[in-house]
């Protein structure tokens, strides 16, 4: 293992377009379509494949349309309609959706796993990399929003060096909205739910003549919040979303052209930590803590998203395709009391913080009898970056006070072929070369944070793939590749032991991937059977070690001196299997959908430094943090049961995930999991009623926990009333 330290240290708002989109003439202009009643054809076609068992799922995960039954490798779909219509609108929503995909958060940092392999220092590159439409989000911070107007999310498992580059070690999501149908549509729908939340959606199909059409989508979400601050008794963290997104899509002589640009805003969100016991136990409940700098947390984030793709075709088969996009994340206010118990000592935070990218993607394609392939190159120039001021009241003000920003120019080419080598048998291979330019710069201005780096690397990788599939005479692919993946290397500053900045240099993580599986369509088209196991052999995992000082109380430690950097973890092991049962007709009104993995995780190799003490550790053998061993989800649906004038449906499932480990220390559990979800819907005419809860059973979990006096609780029980209406 490397132990070159390293470390990532760590009001201006767009109020008037907030003003304009929440009156009445703009929610006219951008608010319109999130109905949750199925609106355009596409999603039906692409995500809702449960109304016809065994009907065609159509993906993007190989950069073109197929049936998800004909990819070689592990691939997930979640319909938006159904995660809309069980109030799962957030990123965080989908971890219990797919086995093996964990995420957690602290103040807006993410941190996201896909089987056991993410990033474990919050803020940094996630290995999970997020798409919308095609384009990556930039930022940790951004994947943590809300979701909104989604014809289908695909979840990519495994590396995706080839096709997606850097940042996609463990895999990928892709977002995909939905697209304006070429008939006149509209559907808008009003919630009531638990926490006073109220939510309105909206959305238009509107064609345009020739083979032009616009959507116009928006949603608008208030909510109290479900904290209760013991040092006022007022709840705190109320909930604020506001978005609009336009799709254009339409053709231009022989130029097919397809134009999204999106706004949203939220405000609260963050600060959801309730007081512990030194024991790891809710210190006042699990809904409140002790808050008295400041009183109710402050958080605020705007997020900018455009993306154009333009496309044709060139004869023979051969195609091209362009695909541009621009983000702007902004989080211009942001404070929180990280120390909810009452007591001498206040642990305040801030940290506005941003992220803005252009990025720029190039395809020539080909499909013909025996081959199916596609090269590009891409562009992207990111920039991101945070202040971080750490208050310990009354002992130190500006503890740490400092200024991070990031930039990263990439320029990539890629190439992936699919050969029928028969009929039956096919070669899979793909080829990445990326090149990546980092400028690191640090500003301290802290008592413990003074000095300041502006620190360079050019950083290059090749990665690659390479598979059989095999499709028998009965319609059965069986599949086997290796593939591997990278997330970038970073210069960051950290702190030495006697709290002395330091800066270091990451080396890249690199993923070295086997997988095997197999995918059938049940006979007379009842759903899909699928399986895949994996073996990863994951080297140089980075890793955060150290932080604020603490005492046995897990309160902070006045005299203490800051100390935490970024390093290289050794050598670790994965492996597991997963197995799938989708759309399986029980009846002509019943259907069974099952989901479950079975995962092993392991350091081989790990040395490093103890958070607390900063005395050299040994690590392996012990179980990778936020891997737990077992997930799943069994869903029992009943739809189209003739009920008076009108039709009823309902949808039961359970979601469990077993206990796992905070940190490679293995100290901190977080206890296993079992939640209960329900829907009931009732259709008459263009009218819909609907009642949904989520965790029924009120399941007492943290959200994450690794030892802190604090720690945020996760999915409480919450129930909503909706009435949709579609014309």
């Amino acid at each position: 293992m490397s132990k070159r330290e390293v470390n990532n240290l760590c009001i201006k708002g767009r109020e008037a377009l907030r003003r304009r989109l929440t009156t009445l003439s703009s929610w006219a202009a951008v608010a319109a379509a999130l109905a949750f009643a199925p609106q355009t054809a596409f999603a039906e076609e692409a995500t809702n494949a449960e109304e016809a068992g065994g009907s065609e799922i159509i993906v993007t995960a190989r950069k073109r349309e197929e049936d998800i039954q004909s990819v070689p490798q592990t691939v997930q779909v979640l319909g938006g309609s159904d995660l809309e219509e069980f109030g799962k609108v957030t990123f965080k929503d989908l971890q219990f959706e797919v086995p093996g995909f964990f995420m957690e958060n602290y103040e807006t940092r993410a941190t996201i796993t896909m089987r056991g392999v993410g990033a474990q220092v919050p803020g940094n590159g996630a290995a999970v990399a997020a798409h919308v439409n095609g384009i990556y989000m930039p930022s940790t911070a951004s994947s943590l929003g809300w979701i909104f107007d989604v014809g289908q999310i695909e979840v990519l498992k495994g590396p995706q060096g080839t096709l997606y580059g850097r940042n996609a070690t463990g895999g990928a999501v892709n977002i995909i909205t939905r697209r304006p149908g070429q008939e006149f549509d509209f559907g808008a729908k009003l919630e009531y739910g638990s926490e006073n939340t109220v939510r309105a959606y909206a959305g238009l199909d509107a064609p345009l003549g020739g083979e032009w059409a616009l959507r116009l989508a928006g949603t608008l979400t208030r909510a109290d919040g479900r904290i209760i601050n013991v040092a006022n008794n007022k709840r705190i963290d109320g909930n604020e979303f506001t978005g609009g997104r336009l799709t254009l899509t339409g053709k231009a002589g022989p130029v097919d052209v397809d134009l999204f640009a999106q706004y949203t805003n939220e405000t609260g969100g963050v600060g959801e930590l309730i007081a512990l016991t030194s024991a790891g136990k809710p210190l006042y409940g699990w809904n409140k803590g002790y808050y008295d700098n400041p009183t109710k947390p402050v958080g605020e984030r705007d997020h900018y998203l455009v993306g154009l793709t333009l496309s044709g075709e060139l004869g023979g088969g051969y195609s091209w395709r362009s695909v541009t996009g621009y983000t702007d994340y902004n989080e211009p206010r942001s404070l929180l009391d990280v120390n909810p118990l009452q007591q001498p000592v206040q642990v305040v935070i801030s940290f506005p913080q941003y992220a803005e990218q252009f990025s720029q993607e190039l395809q020539i394609a080909y499909e013909g009898d025996k081959a199916n392939w596609v090269i590009g190159g891409l562009f992207m120039d990111s920039k991101d970056g945070e202040t971080r001021r750490v208050d310990i009241v009354p002992v130190v003000n500006g503890l740490l006070d400092s200024a991070t920003d990031n930039t990263v120019k990439t320029f990539a080419v890629f190439g992936d072929l699919n050969y029928n080598l028969t009929e039956q048998l096919r070669a899979n291979v793909g080829l990445r070369y990326n090149r990546d330019r980092v400028r690191n710069r640090f500003t301290g201005n802290g008592p413990a944070d003074s000095q300041s780096f502006d620190l360079r690397s050019t950083q290059s990788e090749v990665t690659g793939r390479v598979g059989l599939d095999y499709t028998t005479a009965g319609g059965t692919m069986i599949y086997a590749s290796v593939s591997k993946g990278f997330q970038s290397g970073y210069n960051t500053t950290g702190f030495a032991v006697d709290g002395t900045p330091q800066p270091a240099t990451v080396k890249p993580e690199t993923l070295y991937a086997y997988e095997v599986g197999a995918k059938s369509t049940l006979p007379g088209n009842n759903g899909y059977l699928n399986f895949a196991g994996y073996y990863y052999d994951y080297r140089d995992m980075q890793v955060r070690v150290g932080g604020i000082p603490l005492l046995p109380d897990g309160n902070p430690d006045p005299a203490g001196v800051p100390f935490y950097t970024v390093l290289n973890a050794g050598k670790a092991t994965i492996w597991g299997f997963e197995a799938s049962l989708s759309n399986f007709r029980l009846s002509d009104n019943l259907r069974l959908d099952l989901s479950a993995g079975y995962l092993h995780t392991k350091f081989d190799e790990y040395f490093t430094l103890d958070d607390t003490t900063a005395q050299p550790v040994d690590y392996s053998g012990n179980t990778l943090p936020r891997a737990p061993k077992f997930q799943g989800t069994a869903a029992l649906t009943l739809d189209k049961i003739a009920v008076g004038p009108g039709e009823a449906s309902a949808r039961v499932e359970y979601q469990y995930r077993s206990k796992a480990f905070d940190k490679a220390d293995n100290r901190f559990i977080l206890q296993s999991t079992g939640l209960v979800n329900v829907l009931v819907k009732y259709d008459i005419g263009d009218w819909s009623l609907q009642a949904s809860g989520r965790n029924l059973t009120n399941q007492r979990y943290f959200a994450f926990y690794d030892g802190r006096n604090f720690a945020p609780p996760g999915q409480f029980r919450t129930w909503s009333l909706g009435l949709s209406y579609r014309y």
